[in-house]
This record gives structure tokens, C-alpha cells and sequence, in this order.
């Protein structure tokens, strides 16, 4: 998402990026991803937030189930945010680009970057399969596990990953709840659960979250091995969690530990990470696109400011991004605390409790007119810098 955003901009203001993707070719399916309030502002501009809208889920309630009452609670939601598939989103950036005859962007599917050779002009990239090239720049938007991330940066990898003591599992299943354009959710001690309506309402989107200091880290575990882990959380209690997991056991479950990634410096030389690789603020939070796009934008603004002067575009994308990454990576410590509280289960009583008291609240002044707060993240991003540079394609106000 983020190399797309970035090669689509970069292009725009007379660079020749190449893209290079592990995968084949377009993805046909995958996880999905919460666009925050903020990253939908930014696609807005472009003109892409409605499409991007019409693909996605638009959750305008929260059914908040606590134990002991028959009913849930409901609260009216608009958090100006958008899930949508990770593949659909990366679709609509290429097709823009694709569109647009003077954007020149190469592409390498299906292949890998295996070394990096630096020097005072430019860089020597080894690839798993095609023959080495020379580039200028390097930028690593390979996600959580970033290998350009390992081949740039000295030391173990492992010490920039922030484990946040939970797994988190995911799958997509009918709709055995019923439920309409909400979002669904319960919390036991040390667990809980979301379940997501997807467009048409005919599917769900079910995160489950476990606390457990042991990471499960990814292919660790077969998918027998993961039903089982799952079941073991979950197995015996009430709720929905019944049909949820007989329809988990239908499909395939994905687990992976919550984890941030932290740096105190994303760039080293000609090589610079954006996105997950340099900022995961962690799947919980939901403003991993939002940031990707956000430092993509960013880095693409900079870089055509100083004409191409890495040394200088780099420092100045570090210092316009890293308040907004530091409000992001915030957010999955407390979802994590929230969502599945290291609790008895005398305090999840009274903290359940004291939520069906604060959603009284909610809905009186919802009634009288008091809208809940939107989402802060990214609101002191100075936009408007970067949206002037790209007035041919973002929309102005």
C-alpha cells in the first residue's frame, strides 16, 4: 500500500520509481484493513475516497455485548474511518496510476530484494531472481518483516519489534450473527472479541484477540495447530462464541502476535522505510493505512522539495511524520487493554459495569445533540503542504 502510494506520487512529479512485489501479480484476496478518518481525508483529495468507500464497510453502530444482559448495548458510530480489503486498496492505487498516460512506474512481481550495495552515486540491488540493478534510491515498504529493513540497518532485527503480549487472530465467515453495518464485540479476562460486518452485510470479519506473553509468530503453526489455539482461548464461553468458532473451524485462520515496530531513525544512506517497515503501528490500531499513506505522501513531498537531495528530503519526512506515528502507536497498548484486560473476573463485572454506565452517558448526549470525538491521529499532519504539490491529481478544497 504504501510503495504504491509512494510510486504513484513520486511518479507524478517526474521520478522513475520501480516496484518490486514478492507476489506474482495483483492479489486476489486478503486481510482487511481500516483506512482512519485521517488516511480517508487523504484519498479524498486525491479523488479516490469514494471509491474506496463503495469497496469498503461503512460501521455506523457498536453492538457492545456485556455479560448478564440479554440485549446488547447500542451505540451510534461514525468514526469517518473505512475497512476494506488490503488487496482492494493497493488495486485502486495501481488503476490510478495505470490511468494516468505520463506516469512512468516499472514493475518487478514476483521477486525479492537479497542485497543492498551502497556507494557515494547510488545503489547495486540483487534481486532473488532478475540481475542485479543500479538505483538512486532505495526504499523499503515491505511490511512488518521488512527484509530491506535487516539487509540496511545494523544489528538484530528482532530488537526493533515491540511485542505487545497478545496474538491476534482473524478470519472471515457468513454472517452468523445477523448483524448490519456494526461492529460487534465482548471481552472476557485475558480475551475478546470483534466481529465485523462486511459490504452487503452477508459476511463478518472476526478478530480475536488472546493475551499471552508467547508470540505466535507467523508459519510457526499449522492451521490444525491454530483451531486448536483458538479453541482453547475460547471454547467455553457463551455469547456468540458458539457459532463463531463452528465457523471458524470452516475456514482458514490467520494468528499473529500484536507488534509495533520501533526506530529511532528510519533511513540509513540512499535506503529509507515508510509505513509498516519503519512505523508498524500494529493491526489493533487501525491506522496502519492511514499512516502508511500519511508517510508515503510525506516522503514523495519531500523528496520533489529538495529535488531528489535525499540527505535533506529524509530528514525533513522524519520530522512531519514521527508526531503522527507517535499518536498511532499509542492507540494498540490501550486496544489491547481494552479489548482483552488482564483482569479477575470480579473486576471484568465491575469494569462492564461502569462501561454500560458510560454508554448511558453516550447515548443521552447523543440525544441532545453532542457528537462522540473523531479520531485525533494524523490531525496535525500539515496536509495542505503536500496537497499544493499535487494539485494536478489531489483536489483542493
Amino acid at each position: 500500500m504504501a510503495g504504491s502510494a509512494l510510486a504513484l506520487w513520486l511518479a507524478r512529479k517526474g521520478f522513475t520509481p520501480t516496484i518490486v512485489d514478492s507476489a506474482p501479480g495483483p492479489r486476489a484476496e486478503g486481510d482487511h484493513v481500516e483506512v482512519s478518518r485521517r488516511g480517508m481525508e487523504l484519498l479524498d483529495r486525491m479523488g479516490q475516497g469514494e471509491q474506496v468507500r463503495a469497496l469498503g464497510s461503512n460501521h455506523t453502530q457498536i453492538r457492545n455485548h456485556i455479560s448478564g444482559r440479554t440485549t446488547p448495548i447500542l451505540l451510534p458510530f461514525d468514526p469517518g474511518s473505512v475497512m476494506i480489503r488490503h488487496d482492494h486498496l493497493v488495486r485502486v492505487l495501481r488503476e490510478e496510476a495505470d490511468r494516468l498516460s505520463d506516469v512512468r512506474i516499472e514493475r518487478l512481481d514476483g521477486d525479492t530484494v537479497t542485497g543492498l550495495t551502497e556507494d557515494e552515486d547510488g545503489v547495486n540491488v540483487t534481486f532473488a531472481h532478475a540481475p542485479t540493478r543500479r538505483f538512486d534510491l532505495v526504499v523499503g515498504a515491505d511490511g512488518l518483516y521488512s527484509p530491506v529493513r535487516r539487509l540496511a540497518f545494523e544489528g538484530p532485527d528482532e530488537n526493533r519489534l515491540r511485542r505487545l503480549e497478545a496474538n491476534v487472530a482473524t478470519f472471515e465467515t457468513p454472517n452468523v450473527l445477523g448483524t448490519q453495518d456494526s461492529l460487534s464485540w465482548h471481552t472476557w479476562p485475558h480475551r475478546g472479541c470483534v466481529a465485523a460486518t462486511l459490504p452487503d452485510n452477508e459476511r463478518l470479519y472476526v478478530v480475536l484477540m488472546m493475551r499471552d506473553r508467547f508470540p505466535v509468530l507467523p508459519g510457526s503453526l499449522d492451521q490444525g495447530a491454530l483451531h486448536r489455539l483458538v479453541q482453547e482461548f475460547f471454547g467455553a464461553d457463551k455469547w456468540c462464541m458458539p457459532k463463531l468458532l463452528a465457523a471458524m473451524r470452516e475456514t482458514e485462520v490467520t494468528v499473529n502476535p500484536s507488534t509495533q515496530v520501533r526506530m529511532n531513525v528510519w533511513s540509513s544512506g540512499r535506503v529509507v522505510l515508510v509505513g509498516d517497515a519503519a512505523y508498524c503501528p500494529d493491526q489493533l490500531s487501525g491506522q496502519g493505512p492511514g499512516t502508511a499513506l500519511i508517510g508515503a505522501l510525506a516522503l514523495a513531498g519531500e523528496l520533489a522539495y529538495a529535488d531528489g537531495d535525499h540527505g535533506r528530503a529524509y530528514f525533513s519526512y522524519e520530522a512531519a511524520v514521527r508526531p503522527t506515528v507517535r499518536e498511532a502507536q499509542a492507540v494498540a497498548p490501550q486496544s489491547v487493554e481494552t479489548g482483552a484486560p488482564e483482569v479477575e473476573p470480579y473486576e471484568m463485572w465491575v469494569r462492564e459495569r461502569a462501561e454500560a454506565a458510560l454508554s448511558r452517558g453516550t447515548r443521552l448526549m447523543n440525544r441532545l445533540g453532542f457528537r462522540p470525538a473523531k479520531d485525533p491521529v494524523g490531525e496535525e499532519f500539515a496536509l495542505e503542504r503536500y496537497a499544493t504539490m499535487f494539485d494536478d491529481r489531489i483536489r483542493t478544497a
